[in-house]
């Protein structure tokens, strides 16, 4: 049943309706489809891949590509009849590649163009085409775009998929057939037009393609470098090489190269073309001596993972310098350098960038060569990173990222290894023990704590003659002891400001009023004690007051006096606990 009729009014504007996915051609866009039809048309096989592969029989007599290119003969033969073409660009059956052939002569013939498709793949790119027959628009584009070198690619892609590999270049377009096999100058116009300039070399009649900043005989021998590469070999001979610092200048905007290259093929499958590996070692690592295994499983996954387009090209030069360092199990990693750790010397030397004064730095290298001889615990390592924080390395060496200063290495290895560092500087014994435990107890940064250094010693020194130490006896002998010893050591002030705080009991209020009468500064302090604990205080004074008088003497005697002092103190000390009850 037919339609209601149309009904047009006056004045009306007659609508025109364009397909989806195409637009109005513009003048030049309109002259450059009809260039590319018109070279189509007047030479067809020009349009389609040369057949390269050499055997006993007929080049693929029975394989889907020589089928195709039978389909196409036939049409080139017709290419002038377009009423044949109309019915073979339509046709339901038949090859697919054929049926986009037959369309795109078709199109040849049109006088005038006025209505482009617009046809785009994240893969092929893009471009302008002529819609016409029943043909796949990608094929379409691709056999009217030949000048487009991954794009006419496209038509072939069915059989790329059982098993045909194609290679295009400025200069040529073929197919080697089963047996991945480009020709050279496919690589070398691939090379060309990449963002890397390549040299080309010659080595032992084999070609070698390198960046700048590498040398071809070392890439060819697969020697490692504090510089890097990665090296990719290929199945039919040359061998190319990219310098991990020309790799990680990537910019954004710049495609990637891996992209590239397997963009010039199809199917696009680097790995049955050639093999990746890469090298890098850390300045310092012994020329000759094999990197960890787990240096290489590393390495691998990261090529995988660049092959498969999943991490950015510009970090890739970081990821194998990272997975490298990560795998060092034994010495020391600075930065992008390692040391074995075995002499001062060496340590000091991969020091010498890092931030610290140089006597930061003379410190920091006797302190990091303990923590190796000593070894690492429960075989794991410790990472330093920029910032002075830790975290746990699987691999046992210790490492100290770049950024990192003196300061950060010597406040986190200062608790295990900082007695170490002291005795390099010639402190020793008791003195030593003391400074250390008053950095570990009150860290200052190590600049300031080198630079007060000698007041610390004459601290330690001080700390050292007494044969007690404070926080080593209880009750309210421990008490008196301890605001006897800081008082002598620290200063009254100090002493006092604990004296005068929140007491625990009566016997620890009994302790302080006595330092407060013993040092005579009791004046004014008397509401913050019960008469209790003043009680207590006026009979403990007179022993209290003895080991006062020994504490000063002791500070202020000649070395060899120390001894006898040291065991009146003792005695006195007795004495006081035999009063409060505490012996």
């Amino acid at each position: 049943m037919a339609g209601p009729s149309k009904v047009e009014f006056p004045g009306q504007k007659k609508q025109s309706i364009r397909m989806r996915g195409t637009k109005q051609a513009n003048k030049e866009t309109a002259g450059k489809m009809k260039k590319q039809l018109q070279h189509l048309l007047e030479t067809p096989y020009a349009h389609l891949p040369q057949l390269t592969w050499k055997g006993k029989k007929s080049w693929f007599s029975s394989d889907s590509v020589s089928k195709t290119m039978k389909e196409l003969d036939k049409i080139i033969s017709k290419k002038n009849d377009v009423a044949w073409l109309s019915k073979r660009m339509m046709a339901r059956s038949g090859d697919p590649v054929a049926k986009a052939f037959a369309g795109s002569l078709h199109a040849a013939h049109d006088e005038e163009i006025t209505m482009v498709g617009n046809f785009s793949s994240a893969s092929f790119g893009a471009a302008s085409f002529i819609r016409r027959g029943d043909g796949n628009q990608g094929y379409l584009a691709g056999l009217q775009n030949f000048n487009h070198l991954t794009l006419r690619m496209l038509p072939w892609e069915n059989h790329a998929k059982k098993g045909m590999y194609f290679f295009t270049w400025k200069g040529g377009f073929v197919c080697t057939g089963k047996n991945p096999n480009p020709p050279a100058e496919w690589l070398a116009d691939v090379l060309s037009r990449s963002r890397f300039d390549f040299v080309e070399n010659e080595i032992d009649g084999r070609v070698v393609w390198v960046t700048k900043d590498l040398d071809a005989a070392t890439v060819v021998a697969g020697d490692n470098t504090t510089d890097g590469y990665v090296r990719m070999t290929f199945n039919h001979g040359p061998i190319l090489a990219i310098g991990l610092t020309a790799l990680e200048k990537s910019k954004k905007k710049d495609s990637s190269f891996i992209h590239h290259l397997a963009l010039s093929m199809l199917p696009p499958f680097l790995p049955s073309i050639l093999t990746i590996d890469a090298r890098w070692t850390p300045e310092g690592w012994p020329q000759g001596q094999s990197l960890p295994e787990s240096a290489g499983e590393g390495i691998d996954k990261i090529i995988d993972a660049w092959q498969g387009l999943s991490m950015n090209e510009g970090m890739i030069a970081t990821a194998i310098r990272r997975t490298v360092l990560d795998s060092i199990e034994t010495g020391l990693v600075i930065g992008d350098k390692w040391v074995a750790g075995e002499s001062l010397q060496s340590i000091e030397g991969v020091l010498s960038d890092v931030a610290g004064s140089d006597d930061e730095r003379n410190l920091t290298a006797h302190v990091l060569f303990a923590s190796v001889s000593d070894g690492p615990d429960d075989g794991e390592g410790l990472r330093i990173d920029s910032r002075g924080g830790t975290s746990i390395r699987k691999a046992a060496a210790l490492e100290i990222l770049t950024g990192a200063s003196c300061g950060d290495i010597l406040k986190n290895l200062w608790e295990k290894w900082g007695l170490d560092g002291l005795a390099s500087l010639g402190i020793e014994g008791e003195e030593a023990e003391e400074i250390w435990q008053a950095q570990v107890s009150k860290p200052k940064p190590f600049g300031t704590f080198l630079k007060g250094l000698d007041s610390a010693r004459k601290a330690a020194q001080d700390v050292a003659r007494f044969p007690t130490r404070r926080g080593s006896i209880e009750g309210p002998v421990g008490m008196i002891h301890d605001l006897l010893l800081t008082g002598l050591l620290e200063g009254p002030g100090k002493a006092e400001r604990i004296a005068t705080g929140r007491h625990s009991g009566i016997d620890n209020a009994a302790a302080a009023w006595t330092w407060l009468l013993t040092v005579d500064r009791s004046r004014g302090q008397e509401w913050h004690f019960e008469s209790n604990a003043r009680d207590k205080a006026g009979a403990w004074l007179g022993a209290t007051k003895e080991l006062h008088k020994c504490g000063v003497e002791l500070l202020k005697c000649e070395q060899s006096e120390v001894d006898s002092l040291r065991e009146q103190w003792q005695q006195a000390l007795q004495q006081l606990k035999t009063i409060t009850g505490s012996a």
